[in-house]
């Protein structure tokens, strides 16, 4: 048992949950969880756009069908946690999580057993209905259990499992899509309901999410977070720069993880081995880039970070669009994207849950990382409209403006800064309201 430091000490209701002696070992077992189930969630949503090709051979659809499919699935997952984001904070993060695990795993796994399009559009909307909620939950979760000094490294680490997940998902795909094919993919993605029986032995709630829930019930006070609550005073830029800046550098992740295979195999004509190979390395770009990127957001703002690394990642992007693309150049502009587009992802999500008070953390990260989905949802689409056209090559032209864009969202956020607690950051309106109460009580005796 250590304790934890701060220059900056909390107050309020929320705080007197969180005071005193930490348990780092429970933090770290907190983060593991959380890296494992980003991880298997995303090998799974990375696996149909690594596959797409066999997919539609094997369900008999056109690849700008598939494509836009994709984009449907994509927008569920955005769709499902900003309708049901604001449960993390009516119900807990614990419950939040769990859920999320156990749909994932299942409705994942049945993917491989799927024999026609229709079955596979069934699985793969309830698959992504599932894994929606996991993002929120799991950042949710880990920025409450984080020492203020090392929340960066943390979130950072467990931010990273997502990049590991898409670089596994691309060297399996490699080894497998020109053998067995496509169907043992999806065998692994019933692995989370193997996570969940560990959770339920060693999870618990977050201590902030109890002592706004004791606060409540003890004063009495109406609370019920939904959107409404995220677009109050004080509230309402940090919801639109979060959940914008979040869509706009989307714009470059979801043509990595929808687009990137087949339009290298489509419009370049690489082998879709390399083809997935490439995505892989991205990905391992990404990851050590994500931990770097929560290392250096303990000691630099994450706002100028992002803003920084979105312009680089414009850049890489780009590069797609050259004509008579080679593989050599592919793999820059892959691994380029992967380290400063995906990188970013090392400190977003810290920097949204950082943004709400406790009473509408979920709910608000619930929000702006659903919204984040949007742009995955419709690079399918337009990847789908292009691949086919006179001029794909615009392709990677949209996403880098979207992701340029993104930079300068970011330009207009609060400027949050490290190793601060998460009180002092967003204060807890409801400890206003318990100090009212107090005044109240102390003025009736």
């Amino acid at each position: 048992m250590a304790a934890e430091t701060s220059g900056h000490r909390p107050a309020g209701p929320v705080a007197e949950a969180v005071r005193g002696r930490r348990s780092y070992r429970y933090v770290a077992l907190v983060a593991g969880l959380g890296f494992s189930a980003w991880t298997l969630v995303s090998m799974d949503t990375t696996m149909p756009g690594l596959a797409l090709p066999q997919l539609s051979k094997s369900l008999h659809l056109s690849l700008p069908v598939l494509e836009y499919l994709l984009g449907v699935f994509s927008f569920v997952s955005f769709a499902f946690p900003v309708v049901a984001g604001r449960f993390v904070d009516r119900l807990g993060r614990r419950i939040a999580f769990q859920g999320s695990l156990l749909g994932t795993g299942i409705f994942s796994g049945l993917t491989a057993a799927v024999g026609a399009a229709w079955q596979f559009v069934v699985v793969r909307v309830l698959a992504s209905t599932s894994f929606g909620l996991v993002e929120p939950a799991v950042n949710t979760m880990m920025v409450e259990e984080a020492p203020a000094r090392l929340r960066g490294v943390l979130m950072g680490f467990v931010q990273a499992g997502y990049p590991l997940g898409a670089a596994i998902s691309g060297f399996i795909a490699a080894a497998l899509l020109p053998g067995p094919g496509w169907r043992p993919l999806f065998l692994v993605a019933f692995a989370p309901v193997l996570l969940l029986l560990v959770t339920s032995a060693c999870l618990r709630e977050s201590s902030r999410f109890e002592g706004v829930r004791s606060t409540v019930e003890r004063l009495r006070i109406e609370h019920r977070p939904g959107w409404r609550s995220l677009f109050t005073a004080g509230r309402t830029r940090q919801t639109v720069v979060t959940s914008l800046f979040g869509f706009c550098i989307n714009g470059g992740i979801g043509l990595v993880i929808g687009v990137v295979t087949t339009y290298l195999v489509h419009v370049d004509h690489l082998a879709l081995g390399a083809a997935a190979f490439l995505f892989g390395l991205s990905n391992w770009a990404a990851l050590v880039s994500q931990l770097l990127v929560g290392w250096l957001a303990d000691r630099v703002p994450a706002k100028w970070l992002m803003v920084a690394y979105s312009v680089i990642a414009a850049g890489f992007m780009a590069m797609l669009a050259i004509p008579g693309l080679t593989y050599e150049t592919a793999a820059v502009s892959l691994i380029g994207f992967g380290f400063f587009g995906n990188g970013t992802f090392g400190c977003y999500p810290r920097y949204t849950t950082e943004s709400y008070p406790t009473e509408v953390r979920g709910t608000g990260t619930s929000f702006s990382l659903g919204f984040s989905f949007l742009t995955l949802a419709f690079m399918p689409v337009i990847g789908g409209a292009l691949i086919d056209s006179a001029v794909p090559r615009v392709i990677p032209v949209i996403s880098a403006a979207i992701v340029l864009a993104g930079a300068v969202v970011m330009s207009f956020g609060r400027n949050l800064p490290p190793r601060r607690e998460l009180e002092v950051l967003a204060p807890s309106l409801l400890g206003r309201e318990a100090g009212r109460h107090a005044a109240g009580a102390g003025e009736g005796t």
